[in-house]
């Protein structure tokens, strides 16, 4: 039972929803940026699901056939990472060209610093992507709430909580050990925050 909700907790919290929940808290956030064009939210929603998640998640049928849907295995991430590069670099530029708020772009910016920096080091070591993706959310949330006078506190809370979640149940099914689980949310944590910092914090 255990391993069953461990493993529930894996997809629901998996690194590829990340980008997507973080764009949408801050859409519906109930602050100015909710006042953007309608037609700027569609396409910036289009952006980040076809180019965060559902082109990504065309690798989970090669992954299924390869007998390592969840990328347990260090050597079997390299070709999904890099596929996750590539279409997260052309929503970036895509992105780009969209009339928000620089810190909009920053965060996608963050995404993608992420993502080729997990690329890097599993070349010689396992990181956890699932602690990137939430250390990256979390980062984000801290910093809007911090800097943009936009209240998300309560999702900063969900996302530390979803963070601590999904750390144990990575643990638990022996797929990381405690320093590949630190190590993830510190680099999504640093890379995102560097992205604010540069680029529209």
């Amino acid at each position: 039972m255990l391993k069953k909700t461990a493993l529930a907790f894996t997809v629901l919290l998996h690194p590829l929803f990340m980008p997507l929940a973080g764009i949408l808290i801050l859409l519906f956030s109930g602050s100015y940026v909710a006042l953007l064009p309608l037609a700027a939210r569609k396409l910036i929603i289009l952006l980040f699901v076809s180019g965060t998640l559902l082109l990504p998640a065309l690798m989970i049928p090669l992954a299924y056939f390869r007998g390592d849907v969840l990328l347990q295995k260090q050597n079997e991430r390299n070709i999904p990472l890099t596929l996750t590069l590539i279409f997260y670099l052309l929503t970036y530029f895509l992105f780009r060209k969209v009339p928000v708020y620089g810190f909009m772009h920053s965060f996608m910016l963050g995404a993608l610093v992420s993502v080729f920096m997990a690329l890097v080091i599993n070349l010689r070591w396992k990181i956890s992507l699932h602690m990137i993706g939430l250390g990256g959310l979390t980062a984000f949330l801290l910093m809007i709430t911090l800097t943009r006078q936009i209240n998300l506190f309560p999702w900063l809370l969900l996302s530390v909580l979803a963070s601590g979640i999904a750390g144990t149940s990575r643990l638990y099914l022996e797929a990381h050990s405690p320093a590949q689980i630190y190590s993830g949310f510190i680099l999504g944590s640093l890379s995102m925050a560097a992205s604010m910092f540069l680029y529209g914090a």
